[in-house]
């Protein structure tokens, strides 16, 4: 747990200097990236040829009832940093003018709502894959199930994974967290659902 920190820590290290730090053709390899991402969405979602119905009245109402719950989310977690904020423009005041090192209390406050979010996180996330595995199930057929759940490397889910070991449920919560649920597939579903029969 601790490397798990300090990995995470190292990234937002990482992603805060590079956020201050461009290039000349960053915007354009931001796009590049997107693009990227929505051609390997493609190759994820276009083997299980959706229906302009499956699209339209199940599956995308259902994306965006997930959207909402997650904007909530992200709401009361807006809310739970506002809640702190005093606290660390003390912090920072007090070690600029004064020269004081920022109190442990601090720390333990930001640790203690890193938790709490986390597990907030987790349970929503659990409660999204949830929800858009019954509709999914509801909604697609035999042939496009088996396309869903073979669509992707079990070493994906772990590596060290024998493929026969992961189950079909793990792959399916795995494909509905990584694609279903993933920010861009929206969109890109209702391109789909335009030329869809």
């Amino acid at each position: 747990m601790k490397h798990l920190l300090s990995l995470a820590l190292l990234l937002s290290l990482f992603a805060c200097a590079n956020a201050q730090v461009t290039t000349d053709k960053g915007g354009k390899s931001d796009a590049i990236n997107h693009k990227i991402s929505e051609v390997d969405r493609l190759i994820k979602l276009m083997p299980l040829i959706l229906t302009k119905s499956q699209l339209n009245d199940k599956i995308l109402p259902a994306i965006e009832k997930n959207r909402e719950t997650l904007k909530k989310e992200l709401a009361w977690e807006d809310d739970q940093l506002e809640k702190i904020e005093s606290l660390l423009d003390d912090a920072i005041k007090g070690a600029y003018e004064k020269g004081v090192y920022p109190p442990q209390k601090v720390i333990m406050t930001v640790a203690d709502l890193s938790r709490k979010v986390g597990i907030q996180q987790q349970i929503v996330a659990g409660f999204m894959v949830d929800a858009m595995i019954d509709v999914l199930k509801a909604t697609l057929n035999a042939g496009q199930m088996k396309a869903m759940l073979g669509s992707f490397d079990p070493r994906y889910i772990d590596p060290t994974a024998k493929p026969e070991a992961v189950t079909d449920d793990r792959k399916m919560r795995f494909y509905v967290q990584n694609v279903f649920l993933d920010p861009i597939t929206y969109d890109i579903l209702k391109k789909l659902a335009k030329t869809a029969m």
